[in-house]
């Protein structure tokens, strides 16, 4: 009886970090390894965005790129423009949406800031839908979390690309001999 009791605690005790280190999971004071992309990508000026989801966008990528939040100097410079756009879908026989989509279309230079060479220059896109309802603030709170969403989307693209481009351009300045 004593032995079967003890075998879900064991199994608890010594499966629990088999299962939590597969998932992905970090602990929050964890020393995260320093790169010289990292290095790079903090070195990176955020332009402003206009409209309010090209705040969001610029907001979100500040503290992506910057994430370590040490200041560092810029070399940089990331410039981007947004193309918004909203759509109603699945029109009922009496003219009525029931459906809104969000698209945004976002178009990011990296330039260099001291001889203002482009030295990056890219698009991506994300859209989201949301549901329009009789209550307009409901549907007003759609738009805005699809927005949301949206500018969530565009900053792991735009910060994921950033990134591969910074660690490619470290490569070959660590390959290139002398």
């Amino acid at each position: 009886m004593r032995g079967g009791a003890l075998r879900p605690l064991f199994v608890l005790v010594f499966g629990m970090p088999l299962l939590v280190s597969g998932c992905g999971w970090t602990p929050l004071y964890a020393d995260t390894e320093e790169t010289p992309a990292n290095t790079e990508l903090r070195a990176i000026r955020v332009d402003p965005i206009a409209e309010r989801i090209g705040q969001k966008l610029e907001i979100a990528l500040r503290n992506s790129l910057a994430a370590a939040g040490e200041p560092t100097p810029k070399r940089y410079r990331l410039h981007t423009t947004l193309a918004v756009s909203r759509q109603d879908l699945g029109i009922q026989a009496q003219g009525l949406a029931t459906r809104g989509k969000v698209d945004v279309y976002a178009t990011y230079v990296l330039s260099d800031l001291q001889s203002g060479a482009v030295l990056l220059n890219n698009s991506t896109h994300s859209a989201n839908d949301f549901d329009i309802n009789a209550n307009e603030y409901a549907t007003v709170v759609g738009e805005v979390d699809a927005g949301t969403r949206t500018v969530e989307e565009l900053d792991r693209e735009i910060v994921a690309r950033l990134t591969l481009f910074m660690q490619r351009r470290v490569a070959e300045g660590a390959a290139k001999p002398g």
